[in-house]
C-alpha cells in the first residue's frame, strides 16, 4: 500500500464497524477488531493495492490463507466469513469502500472454502437414533431388521 496511513485507516475501520450496530449481529466473542483489519490489509497486500481498489480475488486470497491460519477462538473461527461479509457492507453504507455490499455478499458466500481452509468442514449428522441390527425392521414387518430391509440395503 502506497499511502503511509494505510494501516491506521484500516485498524480504525474495523474499531468503527465492532463499535456500531451492523456488529451486534454476531456473538460478542466474534467481533474481533484484529481478524478485520487483518482480512483488509491482506487483501491489500496480495497485489499492493489502497483499500478501496480491493477485488473479488483479492478478498477471496485473503480469507483462505491469511485469516484460515489466525489462531482464532472457536466463535470467531465459525462467524469470520459472515464477519468479514458485514464489515464489508458496513464500509459501503459509510461511503468508505465502492461496491462492498457485492464484495461482502462473495466473502459470505465462502463459508465453505473457508471451512474446508481451516479444517473445520460440517459433520454429517445421522437425523434419527441407529438402527439396531436385532431391533424391529423400521418398515414395519414385525420381523428383525437383520431379517428384513437389512438384507436388502446389502444386496442393493
Amino acid at each position: 500500500m502506497s499511502h503511509p496511513y494505510a494501516r491506521e485507516r484500516v485498524e480504525n475501520w474495523a474499531a468503527d464497524f465492532c463499535a456500531s450496530d451492523a456488529a451486534r449481529a454476531f456473538p460478542p466473542g466474534a467481533r474481533e477488531p484484529s481478524l478485520l483489519a487483518t482480512f483488509l490489509l491482506a487483501a491489500c497486500s496480495v497485489r499492493d493495492v489502497e483499500p478501496e481498489d480491493v477485488e473479488d480475488e483479492d478478498l477471496k486470497t485473503a480469507l483462505l490463507q491469511r485469516v484460515a491460519r489466525l489462531n482464532l477462538s472457536p466463535e470467531a473461527r465459525e462467524h469470520a466469513p459472515a464477519l468479514c461479509g458485514a464489515f464489508l457492507e458496513f464500509l459501503a453504507a459509510e461511503g468508505r469502500l465502492s461496491g462492498g455490499r457485492a464484495k461482502g455478499a462473495y466473502v459470505c458466500a465462502l463459508r465453505g472454502a473457508f471451512a474446508a481452509a481451516t479444517g473445520q468442514e460440517d459433520q454429517l449428522a445421522r437425523r434419527g437414533r441407529k438402527i439396531d441390527r436385532n431391533g424391529p425392521c423400521p418398515c414395519g414387518s414385525g420381523r428383525k431388521y437383520k431379517k428384513c430391509c437389512m438384507n436388502l440395503l446389502e444386496q442393493g
